[in-house]
Parts: C-alpha cells; structure tokens; sequence
C-alpha cells in the first residue's frame, strides 16, 4: 500500500467515525425504563411533556372521593378503563394480581372506570372476584382529555410527587416479569 492510499484509508475512516459520533448524538438518550420496554411493555413510553397530575375528584358507588393526591408519597400505577372496552377487560385480572404482589405503603394500583355509571365497574368487578381493586369512577368523563390518552385502557405511572413517570396505551400483562420488575425499580428509586 502507498502512502497516498493510507492517507486515504485513514481519511475515509476519520469521517465514518465523525459520522456515527454525530449521528449517535442525535439520538435519544436511553433511560433506565428501556429496559423494561419488552413484551407486554413494549408501547412503555416517557414522554418530553408529561400533562401534570389531575387534581380531579373520583368516587365508587358508595360515595367514597378520592383525588389522586391522595396517594402522594406512594409509586402508582393509574389505569383508566372501562366495562366496555375489551383490552380493558383483558389486563384487569393481571392489574389485580398486581396489586396483591406489590400493593403497600410504597406503591398502588389506582382503576378509573369510565363507565356510564359507579355502579356498572363495581358490579363487573364483584363478578370477577376482583376485590382489591376499588372501583374509582369518573362521573365527569374528563379524565381521558386531561391526561391526553387516546384511547383505552391508558395506564400512567406516577412517581412519589405525583409527577408522571412514563405511559402505556393499550393493555399490558401487569403480572409479568417485566412489570413487577418495573414496579420494583421505580418503588427503590
């Protein structure tokens, strides 16, 4: 090999390395999240924007009231659904599961039904056997808008101050590896 061709080799390797160096940079950074980004999680997203937390007010059947406030200082995993959405219906029983595997001081699974009425929830639950889940309404049909889901079920993780972690359109198996893999990295950090 001539000198004149060295010098090139190098040239065009020196490009190729300021090219990847450039076009690493424009990526987005990965967060500790990615790594549960995998099976069921795989639409687990933060995004640049989050809406803040709603302040509105939910009930059950009996006239409890709760805002999501209420949980500050706790991880919670807040899944807006309703009877007549099928996906919904789907991952209930793993959100249950959910609750009984990691439910306590340090984390909470919050279901708002979007159910024509408190009752419509409740009742469905209680045919399930799903009874660690209170059955939240939102009798103002608002919650979707005010935290911008498109569609249902919409699962938001919220961090100790109420600050939204990261989303998942869609149902998700909560149960998983991945999720109680997940909830157990947010709950220690």
């Amino acid at each position: 090999m001539t000198l004149g061709n060295a010098i090139r080799l190098m040239v065009c390797i020196g490009l190729v390395a300021c090219f990847l160096v450039i076009v690493q940079s424009c990526q987005k950074p990965k967060t500790g999240l990615d790594r549960f980004t995998i099976d069921s999680l795989k639409r687990l997203t933060e995004i640049e924007a989050p809406p803040t937390q709603p302040s509105m007010e939910f009930k059950t059947f009996d006239g409890e009231t709760m805002r999501l406030t209420n949980y500050k200082g706790q991880v919670i995993l807040l899944n807006v659904w309703a009877t007549w959405c099928a996906p919904c219906l789907k991952e209930m029983p793993s959100l249950s599961q959910l609750q009984t595997l990691r439910s306590g001081p340090e984390f909470q699974v919050v279901t708002i039904s979007l159910d024509r009425t408190a009752e419509d929830a409740k009742l469905w639950l209680e045919d399930k056997n799903i009874t660690n889940l209170t059955p939240w309404h939102d009798k103002s049909f608002g919650l979707n808008a005010a935290i911008k889901a498109p569609g249902l079920p919409m699962s938001i993780l919220y961090d100790r101050t109420g600050r939204e972690i990261a989303r998942l359109p869609g149902d998700a198996q909560w149960d998983s590896a991945e999720a109680l893999a997940l909830i157990d990295y947010l709950v220690l950090n």
